[in-house]
């Protein structure tokens, strides 16, 4: 079971992305290629912590101690991509594996509630919204995706759009963390996990 981010801690600075899994095939005769895309992109992300208090240096410290290396998992939030408003209970109607995009239900009917950007995390997986989103009069709408999905997602399952979240997991099995008289610092490399 994944572990939950200590709220107390905030990296002060974050670099995030996505690896996207295509190959290129390139003619030996004319330098044409052909490009295919394959399921299975991942986001991967760097948390620098800056400036960590005794306190919070401690806190750290036995999180990523918990994760036990690349064996544990973590739900990390989406820091700068949160939201404060309510646009419906929102839920999956249909989300095939594989898709780009998912049908959802729940949203208040025939208003904005995704803008380009948005992020939103269905059963641990983190999307990104492509396009502008708008529900119909039933309060449904189709979302595009920045990646395929995974797996299929299951009928009712819950959306969170307010404050999402990536399942990951640390990229080596060692870490450090530079500790001075008064503060330490660190930076820690993560990706998603499945």
């Amino acid at each position: 079971m994944a572990l939950t981010w200590p709220a107390l801690l905030r990296p002060s600075e974050m670099t995030w992305g996505i690896v996207n899994n295509s190959r290129a095939f390139t003619s030996t005769l004319s330098n044409a290629q052909q490009i295919v895309g394959y399921p299975g992109a991942y986001w991967q992300c760097t948390l620098t912590f800056g400036l960590l208090t005794r306190g919070q240096e401690r806190e750290l410290s036995a999180f990523l101690g918990r994760l036990d290396g690349m064996f544990g998992t973590f739900n990390l939030p989406a820091f700068t991509r949160t939201r404060a408003d309510n646009v419906g209970a929102l839920v999956v109607v249909t989300g095939n594996a594989q898709a780009r995009s998912m049908l959802i239900a729940g949203a208040t009917p025939s208003t904005s509630i995704f803008a380009a950007g948005d992020y939103l995390t269905v059963a641990g997986e983190m999307f990104e919204v492509t396009d502008p989103v708008s529900s119909n009069a039933q309060g449904q709408a189709t979302v595009l995706l920045n990646k395929r999905i995974r797996k299929a997602l299951t009928a009712g399952a819950v959306i969170e759009y307010r404050t999402p979240y990536s399942e990951m997991r640390m990229t080596s099995d060692t870490w450090s963390m530079s500790v001075r008289p008064v503060v330490a610092n660190g930076s820690y490399q993560f990706r998603e996990a499945f």
